[in-house]
C-alpha cells in the first residue's frame, strides 16, 4: 500500500525516503492476538466483534461479586458503569478467559497475549509494547499509572496500573505474564522500522514507528476533541459518544471514565447506540426494494424537511440491534409507535432521523449527569453528508455540532501522532491537533426547535424503551424456541406450547396440530440424544436406489430412523452437472410417505427462493449451506426467514471453512443443527477425512455455549460408516448422516443403523 501510494503520487524511493519521517497505525479494538514463543499467531485472532465471550463476561462479574471486597478488584471494574456492569465480550479480559477455558492447548502455549494493535508495531519494529489507550479502554488498566517505568514486575501491592488484583480474583495469573511488559502513551516513539519492515514498506529503516491505539479513539485526536467539555460523535452504522473529561468519574448507563486516555493527562467516557446509520439503510432500502438507482438519502431528507418536528405523532426506537447505553439491553428491539393511515414515508424517515437524535440526547444526557458534561459535539462519518441530520442533531441536543475539514479522523489523527513523534509541533500531540486539525463548519441549534424536541424526547422517546421492552423481550424468547407458558402473558397456551384446550371430536385437532405433536416427538428423541443417551442416525437418500425411493423411506421408518436427510443441490452453486438432485416436488411426494423428520440439506446458489416452495412440501429442517451466504448478516437473515416459515433452520460447514465462522449466527439463537461436511458437498460415496473431526471436537468445547443457543444436534455428514462412526462420536457428534455405507449394507437398512448405534 505504500509503495501503490507513493507511486500515484509519483514519488521515487529516495524522495519517498525524504519527506517521510514517521508513521502511526491505528486498529480496531479489542482484537485479540496469541502468539507463541517464536512471536508467531498461535490461531486466528478474536475480531474485535467477536462475542463469543460473552458467558466469560457475565462470568466475570459474578467472580467479581463474590469473595470479600477487594479494593483493586472494585478499582479496575468501576469503568463498566461503576462496576455494575455490564461488562462487553468485545474487551480484552472476557477474551482471554475465553481462550483458558475453550482452547487450553494455544493458552498453555501463548508467550505473548496482546491485542492487533501491538501486534502490528510488532511487526513493524521488532519491539512488543502496549498502548495506554488500549489498555485504558479495553483492558482494565489504569492508563495513566501503566506509563510510568518501573523495572520491577507488576504484583498486588505495586500494580503498576494492571489490574492484578481482578486477575487473581478470575484465575488469570497467568494472564499478567502473557501481557506486553512495556506500556506508552499514544505519539510515543516505539522505535525506527526494523530493517525487514523498512525493505517490506520500501522506506528507510530511519523512519520512525510512533503508537497508534484504537481507531475510533485516534480519530478523537484527528477531530481536534482533546479538551474537556468536547464530545467526539463517530457516525456510521452505529454511533459512539467520546466525551472528553478531565476527572475519571463514572455511573451507571456510561462506560469510563478511563485514566489516561486517550492520552496522558486526559479521561474519556463513552456512550453508544447499536444502529443508527444502519436502520436508515434498512429504510432506504424497504422503500426502494433494494434498488440502487432508487431514491437517494437527500430527496428522502427533502421529503422529511416538509414534516414538522415529532413527526405528526409517529415516535420511532431506534435499537433494531439491541441498546449499548444508557441502557444496556441486548435483546431490545425497534419500533414505530403512532402509525396511522395519513402518515407517509417522509414521516417514517423523520421518525427514525428524530429517534437516532433522541437516543444521542440520551447518551450524552447519561454522559453529563456522571460529571462528562459536553458543550460542543465534533461530528466525523456518514451523519457530516447531510446537513438536515446535522442541524437535527444540535436541535435535539441543544449542542453545537462542528465539522471538520478532514473527514476522516483516524487517518488525521494518525498523521498527528507520528508528527508529534518525528519531534514537528515541539513533539506535543496537543500541539500538533491544534496544528493540524481544522473546523470547516459549526452547526448552532435552533432555539425554538430544541423546544419542540425537547418535549417530544420527554413526553414521547424517553418513555418508550421501558414500555416496548417486555414485548420486546417475549419476542427474543419465542423466536429463540423457548416456552411460554399462560403465566408468561400467551393465554391459552400450555407449557408445551399447543392449545391447552380439550378435543371435543375426531376431528378437533387440525392436521398441522397433529404434524406439530409428531414433530415434538422426534425432538425430544433428538433432544435424547444430544444429552448424552445415543446417537441420531439419519440416513441420507441421496445413497439409497432412487428407483425406489418409497422402498428405501420405508426401510428407514423400520430401522428406528430418527429422521431423513435430504441432499437438495441446484447443479449450480457446486460447478457440476452432476451435482443435482430433487427439488421441492420429491420433498412433497416424500412427506407423504413418511412421518419422520426431513432434514433438507441445500446447496443452491439462492437459497432463499427455496424457502417457502420446501416449507410448503412439508420440510421439517431447511440447513442451509454456510458458503451459500458467507457472512453472519446474510446468514442470520437467511436463518430467520427460514425459522418464520415455519421450518426449523440448520446451517452446515464445507471442509474449507472453519467453525468459528458461525458463531455469530449461533449465538444468534436461530439454528438447532450445526452438521460438518466431513466430504466435499455434492457427491456420495466419499471416504471420511478425518481432520475435519476437529471442527466436532471444537464445538464440543463450546457445549454449554450452543446449549444455550439453542443448538441441539452436532452433526457429522459424509464417509460415516461402521469403522468411522465411533471416531465421530468420540469427537463429539451427536447425529450421524450415512447414505452410500448404509443402504448398500449387506444386512439391510436395519442392520446398518443398528452397527452404528452400537459405536455409540
Amino acid at each position: 500500500a505504500v509503495r501503490a501510494a507513493a507511486a500515484a503520487e509519483g514519488v521515487g524511493e529516495e524522495e519517498l525516503g525524504a519527506r517521510v519521517k514517521a508513521l502511526c497505525a491505528d486498529t480496531t479494538c479489542c482484537t485479540v492476538v496469541a502468539l507463541g514463543q517464536d512471536q508467531k499467531a498461535l490461531r486466528p485472532a478474536l475480531l474485535w466483534m467477536d462475542s463469543r465471550s460473552a458467558p466469560q463476561a457475565a462470568k466475570i462479574l459474578q467472580l467479581a461479586s463474590q469473595g470479600p471486597e477487594d479494593a483493586g478488584v472494585k478499582r479496575s471494574l468501576a469503568v463498566n458503569s461503576g462496576g455494575k456492569g455490564p461488562l462487553s465480550a468485545e474487551w480484552m479480559l472476557p477474551k482471554s478467559l475465553w481462550l483458558k477455558e475453550n482452547d487450553r492447548e494455544v493458552w498453555d502455549k501463548a508467550e505473548t497475549v496482546c491485542e492487533y494493535q501491538d501486534y502490528i508495531n510488532l511487526r513493524l519494529t521488532g519491539k512488543l509494547v502496549a498502548s495506554s489507550c488500549n489498555v485504558a479502554a479495553r483492558w482494565h488498566w489504569n492508563g495513566e499509572e501503566a506509563i510510568v517505568p518501573s523495572n520491577a514486575p507488576p504484583s498486588l501491592s505495586a500494580p503498576r496500573g494492571r489490574p492484578v488484583a481482578l486477575l487473581h480474583r478470575l484465575g488469570l495469573d497467568d494472564l499478567l505474564d502473557k501481557w506486553p511488559a512495556e506500556c506508552v502513551a499514544m505519539g510515543t516513539t516505539i522505535s525506527p522500522l526494523s530493517p525487514s519492515a523498512a525493505l517490506h514498506l520500501g522506506l528507510p529503516a530511519s523512519v520512525l514507528v510512533a503508537q497508534g491505539g484504537p481507531d475510533a479513539f485516534v480519530g478523537m485526536l484527528g477531530l481536534g476533541c482533546t479538551r474537556p467539555g468536547q464530545l467526539a460523535l463517530i457516525t456510521g452504522s452505529s454511533h459512539l459518544h467520546l466525551a472528553v473529561s478531565a476527572t475519571p468519574a463514572t455511573a451507571e448507563g456510561i462506560w469510563g471514565a478511563y485514566a489516561g486516555a486517550p492520552l496522558p493527562g486526559l479521561c474519556f467516557a463513552e456512550g453508544g447506540q447499536s444502529s443508527t446509520g444502519s436502520i436508515l439503510r434498512w429504510a432506504r432500502n424497504l422503500f426502494t426494494g433494494g434498488a440502487e438507482d432508487g431514491v437517494t438519502y437527500a430527496q428522502l431528507d427533502q421529503e422529511a424537511a416538509d414534516v414538522d418536528v415529532g413527526s405528526d405523532g409517529l415516535v420511532a426506537l431506534e435499537t433494531f440491534q439491541g441498546s449499548r447505553t444508557p441502557i444496556t439491553d441486548p435483546l431490545a428491539k425497534g419500533a414505530l409507535v403512532g402509525l396511522s393511515l395519513s402518515h407517509t414515508r417522509a414521516h417514517v424517515w423523520r421518525a427514525l432521523l428524530e429517534a437516532v437524535c433522541f437516543g444521542t440526547r440520551a447518551c450524552v444526557d447519561a454522559l453529563r449527569q456522571a460529571g462528562h458534561g459536553a458543550d460542543e459535539i465534533l461530528v466525523a462519518g456518514g451523519a457530516t453528508r447531510s446537513p438536515f441530520w446535522l442541524q437535527m442533531h444540535a436541535d435535539a441536543t441543544g449542542l453545537p455540532v462542528a465539522v471538520c475539514a478532514c473527514p476522516d479522523g483516524p487517518l488525521l489523527g494518525s498523521a498527528i501522532l507520528a508528527a508529534a513523534a518525528a519531534g514537528l509541533h515541539g513533539g506535543d500531540v496537543l500541539a500538533a491537533v491544534k496544528a493540524m486539525v481544522r473546523v470547516e463548519k459549526r452547526i448552532q441549534p435552533n432555539p425554538e426547535a430544541v423546544l419542540k424536541y425537547t418535549a417530544v424526547f420527554q413526553h414521547t422517546y424517553s418513555r418508550l424503551a421501558a414500555a416496548v421492552q417486555p414485548i420486546a423481550h417475549a419476542a427474543a424468547r419465542l423466536l429463540g424456541g423457548d416456552v411460554v407458558s399462560p403465566e408468561a402473558g400467551l393465554s391459552g397456551k400450555t407449557e408445551a406450547g399447543l392449545s391447552d384446550k380439550t378435543e371435543e371430536g375426531p376431528s378437533a385437532k387440525t392436521a398441522q396440530e397433529k404434524k406439530e405433536e409428531a414433530d415434538d416427538e422426534v425432538t425430544r428423541k433428538l433432544a435424547e440424544v444430544s444429552l448424552g443417551e445415543g446417537v441420531a442416525v439419519c440416513p441420507s437418500l441421496l445413497g439409497c436406489d432412487w428407483a425406489d425411493i418409497a422402498g428405501a423411506v420405508k426401510a428407514c421408518e423400520k430401522a428406528g430412523a430418527e429422521m431423513l436427510h435430504l441432499d437438495m443441490f441446484d447443479g449450480v452453486a457446486i460447478p457440476s452437472p452432476n451435482a443435482l438432485t430433487f427439488g421441492p416436488q420429491m420433498i412433497a411426494a416424500i412427506r407423504k410417505r413418511t412421518s419422520l423428520l426431513l432434514d433438507v440439506h441445500l446447496v443452491a446458489q439462492n437459497p432463499s427462493r427455496y424457502i417457502e416452495p420446501l416449507a410448503a412440501a412439508g420440510a421439517d429442517r431447511l440447513t442451509f449451506q454456510w458458503e451459500s451466504v458467507p457472512s453472519t448478516a446474510k446468514a442470520t437473515a437467511l436463518a430467520r426467514a427460514i425459522r418464520d416459515s415455519g421450518m426449523r433452520a440448520g446451517v452446515c460447514l464445507a471442509p474449507e471453512t472453519h467453525v468459528d465462522a458461525i458463531l455469530g449466527l449461533v449465538d444468534e439463537g436461530l439454528v438447532d443443527l450445526i452438521n460438518i461436511l466431513t466430504v466435499k458437498p455434492g457427491f456420495g460415496g466419499q471416504a471420511l477425512q478425518s481432520a475435519m473431526l476437529d471442527k466436532v471436537r471444537a464445538l464440543s468445547k463450546i457445549k454449554n455455549r450452543l446449549e444455550k443457543a439453542g443448538v441441539e444436534v452436532i452433526q457429522v455428514d459424509g464417509g460415516v460408516t461402521g469403522s468411522t462412526a465411533k471416531a465421530c462420536i468420540d469427537a463429539g457428534a451427536t447425529a450421524l448422516v450415512s447414505g452410500s455405507w448404509l443402504f448398500a449394507h449387506k444386512g439391510g437398512v436395519a442392520a446398518a443403523v443398528k452397527e452404528l448405534r452400537a459405536a455409540a
